[in-house]
């Protein structure tokens, strides 16, 4: 069911208004007949001279809007009348709202865009309706393209290198075009945003919120939204290059006696422990010794070089290693419950960059060596060795900085003596246990951003590591002993007795049966063939 909208005509009053409204009181005629559950009538019926009787003894006359009246949003308007208006009936509220000072005075105040109807009564029989239309805003709209337009052309004096426009969209304020960096944007968002910060040296972030007031105390603007949509030029992918290199030297020298005396019911002895690379052992029945020394020297070394890629002001993780449980648990007393988590060891990489420039990039990095030590053991698990740094460092592109450098040094000496024989030179040989160890340590990351673009089909490699490695036939490997094939030549131990059989039984079906694979598959289709 719908309604039918009529244009505005004239108030028309007495019985010939009747009977220039036919129209409109058939209209009603019919909604009460819809709305009191009677069928309707027939379109032949609806003009019909019992009709327009009926109508014209039960209606007198129907009013429609007689004037047009428009009003802006948050804005009013003062009415004065020269009658006093009894009362006033407003269609839809939520579209105007009226205030009524006096019987003569009052005010429309518009609250939200769209159309209502205000009726007023002037004493008992004069009747005034109002078309209201409340239209948007268009002095806020000029006013916010106005001042956004001064402060768009006082940032691009700013920042000459970038390209920037300011757009007041709905409740918004967009702020578009071509930015020189990172670090611009940063700038530009916070003197768009109001109570913005940006940290020190413009290489944090803006914290984002509602637009900034161009003109502080100009007008009463609603509050936007700000929207980043700025676009920085240039590669926005780092990889970063890391070298981790560690070298681990180690010195012992230990030298001990064991001497035992036994004199009838006396026994004497020195039990200090014999182990060592020399030991020699004078033993009678009365008297025992046995004399160690023992040198040794070691060296371990590292070297890692992971190398990650990632968005700019994206973080990524890389971990080249392993994992062990570590058994944790939760809760106090009777509500405790065990639970397990993993911790990683191996080369371990976490970076943030970000693009400042065209070639200038902030990283916070945070490389990473360990490797498991059994001698830090805990009730079952293993302690780790760990060397790594957290830092964050402003690098041009290819170029390296040292992020850590270590020197250690570390000396013990140790000497366990029998009192007074154990200080005397040369007897204190046999009557002490000495032992001097020296460790020396060397660890240096060097960490190189570079922005990296994705390769082209024809740029990738075609010779993957590993690729080249192939196995060794049966008579390689059981003649000659050799457990790695030649590049080049492979043998496959998984299929190659049946097809030996497949070529012995079926005689040229096998080569007939490969020559109609080849004109049906192209390229590489797993390991069927």
């Amino acid at each position: 069911m719908s309604l039918l909208t009529y244009p505005l005509i004239p108030r028309q009053r007495g019985r010939g208004a009747v009977a220039s409204c036919w129209a409109i009181l058939l209209n009603l005629a019919l909604l009460a007949s819809i709305g009191s559950g009677q069928t309707p009538a027939r379109d032949d019926d609806l003009d019909s001279p019992e009709t327009r009787a009926k109508l014209a003894g039960l209606i007198e006359e129907v009013l429609l809007p007689e004037a047009r009246l428009q009003l802006d949003p948050r804005r009013s308007k003062l009415i004065r009348t020269k009658k006093p208006v009894s009362r006033f009936s407003i269609t839809n509220p939520q579209t105007m709202d009226v205030v009524q000072f006096s019987p003569t005075e009052f005010e429309l105040v518009g609250l939200a865009q769209g159309q209502t109807t205000l009726t007023l009564w002037f004493g008992d029989n004069e009747v005034l309706r109002y078309l209201v239309e409340v239209k948007r805003d268009v002095q806020t709209d000029d006013q916010r393209k106005e001042e956004y337009g001064d402060l768009q052309r006082m940032i691009n004096e700013m920042f000459p290198d970038s390209s920037v426009q300011l757009i007041p969209i709905a409740d918004k304020v967009v702020v578009r075009g071509q930015a020189r960096d990172a670090e611009e944007v940063t700038k530009i968002i916070a003197i768009v945003t109001e109570n913005a910060s940006v940290s020190t040296g413009g290489s944090g972030g803006a914290s984002f919120g509602t637009a900034a007031v161009v003109y502080p105390g100009s007008g009463n603007l609603p509050p936007s939204q700000v929207i980043n949509m700025l676009d920085v030029p240039g590669e926005m992918q780092v990889m970063l290059k890391v070298r981790v290199a560690e070298l681990s030297r180690s010195a012992l020298r230990e030298m001990g006696a064991d001497l035992n005396i036994n004199a009838g019911d006396f026994v004497w002895g020195q039990m200090l422990g014999v182990s060592g690379a020399f030991a020699a052992v004078l033993n009678t029945d009365d008297v025992r010794l046995a004399l160690s020394a023992i040198s040794s020297n070691s060296y371990s070394k590292i070297l890692a070089e992971p190398n990650l890629v990632t968005l700019s002001g994206h973080p990524a993780s890389f971990i080249a290693g392993g994992e062990f449980a570590v058994p944790v648990v939760v809760g106090v007393e009777g509500a405790a419950a065990a639970t397990t988590n993993f911790r990683g060891f191996g080369t371990q990489l976490t970076f943030t960059p970000t693009v400042l420039d065209k070639d200038r990039i902030r990283l916070e990095v945070a490389p990473s060596v360990s490797s498991i030590n059994s001698n830090l053991t805990v009730n079952g698990i293993p302690g780790l060795n760990t060397r790594g740094v957290l830092t964050t460092v402003i690098l041009r592109e290819g170029q390296w900085l040292a992020i850590a450098g270590l020197i250690q040094d570390e000396q013990v000496g140790s000497k366990a003596r029998v009192p007074i024989i154990g200080d005397i030179p040369i007897l204190d040989s046999i009557f002490s246990r000495k032992k001097v160890e020296r460790i020396e340590t060397e660890l240096i990351i060097l960490v190189s951003p570079e922005l990296v673009h994705p390769m082209e089909p024809e740029e990738t490699p075609l010779i993957l590591p590993g690729m080249e490695v192939t196995e060794p036939s049966d008579w390689k490997f059981f003649g000659y002993g050799e457990y790695e094939g030649v590049p080049g030549c492979d043998h496959r131990s998984t299929i190659w007795n049946l097809q030996y059989r497949r070529s012995m039984l079926h005689g040229n079906n096998s080569s007939r049966y490969q020559a109609s694979e080849d004109y049906y598959l192209h390229g590489a289709h797993g390991f069927s063939q």
